[in-house]
């Protein structure tokens, strides 16, 4: 085993935020299996589809999309272009990589933003099918921006502090 330093609260903490969005989306990918073949089944064996599962089954869907975005993030496992970078040099990358996050994380805040308006228009319906808050499926836009925010920054502190 290799010595590592001792890791520092924000590094902990932005770790083990990065396992509690892992784990939420594990848990709707298992709901929408789950959920998905309940409904084949019903459908095949029993003749009957409950209303409910398609409708659950993609608000699963939509959250888990949004906030493994937050994770796509943390792990630089997002679509880049890497073209230009020897063109740019290490400072050049640095100062691209601060900007471009800079202009991320205002995209996060349009997103929150944006949510909190959805949410507000959408509470007062309800899905057909389930009978939920159509704001619950809105609620996913708002805290996928903030989880993409929060790893935006802690890549932010990484790059100005040489953190890998």
């Amino acid at each position: 085993m290799e010595n590592h330093p001792e890791k520092t609260i924000p590094v902990r903490l932005a770790e083990g935020f990065y396992r509690l969005i892992q784990w939420v989306c594990m848990l709707c990918l298992a709901g929408q299996v789950l959920i998905i073949s309940y409904a084949v089944a019903g459908r095949f064996i029993w003749n009957h589809s409950p209303a409910w599962a398609e409708e659950i089954s993609r608000i699963l869907m939509v959250w888990m999309s949004l906030l493994s975005a937050a994770l796509a993030v943390k792990d630089k496992s997002h679509v880049r272009m890497t073209v230009f970078d020897k063109a740019f040099g290490k400072m050049g990358l640095k100062i691209r990589e601060v900007v471009f996050t800079a202009i991320n994380i205002l995209f996060c805040g349009v997103l929150f933003w944006k949510g909190i308006e959805l949410i507000r228009q959408t509470h007062g319906t309800k899905l057909p099918g389930s009978g939920l808050p159509t704001s619950l499926l809105y609620g996913s836009v708002c805290i996928g921006g903030v989880c993409m925010a929060v790893m935006l920054i802690y890549q932010m502190g990484g790059v100005l502090c040489q953190r890998k």
